[in-house]
């Protein structure tokens, strides 16, 4: 059995996309929770030094939240979670749904930087983006109520529970569709077991 280590921060949407697709795929991987700026052993595997990072046999890097899901995807004996008959709107919602993660975390980390430092107009834009990924995605999301489980489901979901856990709640009064998908997707033990502890 091949050693899988996926490097990983505490409350990463990304990282949690790939969490979630190990643990429905039931492939055993040891995360490590890593602080990106204080590891510089990273470098060795991926010298953008982002995560998550998957690192297998100690010899082998796979970088990018795609690439591993799309990896754990590969070596599965389950259902694929890139169904071939939708795999283009699938790709697409997906990229749809790691721009709402940038945003998110964009805005994160504008409004970290000492306030002398902050640019409103940044921090505005990204808001924008925010909110308008997310209306696009109510008025696109109908089909998702009885097909299948899918990896577009899964970056959607880890996507707006970031954007609840670092920016607003605000957009479920307006998309009422997105919202009631997600109570009910949150039950998911796959959901549950991922959600993030870090509060700061």
């Amino acid at each position: 059995m091949k050693k899988l280590i996926l490097y990983n921060g505490p409350n990463s949407p990304f990282g949690r996309k790939t969490k979630i697709a190990a643990l429905i795929h039931d492939i055993p991987i040891e995360e490590k929770i890593i602080k990106v700026q204080e590891s510089e052993f990273l470098d060795t595997f991926n010298p953008l030094r982002k995560i998550p990072t998957l690192v297998i046999n100690e010899n082998q890097t796979i970088v990018d939240s795609d690439n591993i899901c799309l990896y754990f995807d590969s070596i599965s004996q389950k259902k694929t979670l890139f169904d071939q008959k939708n795999y283009w709107e699938i790709m697409t919602i997906i990229s749809l749904a790691n721009g709402l993660m940038e945003a998110g975390l964009e805005r994160r980390m504008e409004i970290i930087r000492p306030s002398n430092e902050q640019s409103k107009s940044f921090i505005d834009k990204q808001e924008i983006r925010i909110f308008r990924t997310i209306k696009w995605l109510e008025n696109q999301w109908k089909r998702h109520a009885i097909d299948d489980l899918s990896m577009d489901q899964i970056a959607v979901a880890c996507a707006l529970e970031y954007t609840k856990f670092r920016f607003t709640d605000k957009w479920t009064k307006d998309c009422v569709i997105l919202d009631k998908w997600l109570k009910i997707f949150n039950q998911k033990d796959f959901m549950k077991n991922t959600i993030p502890k870090e509060s700061v």
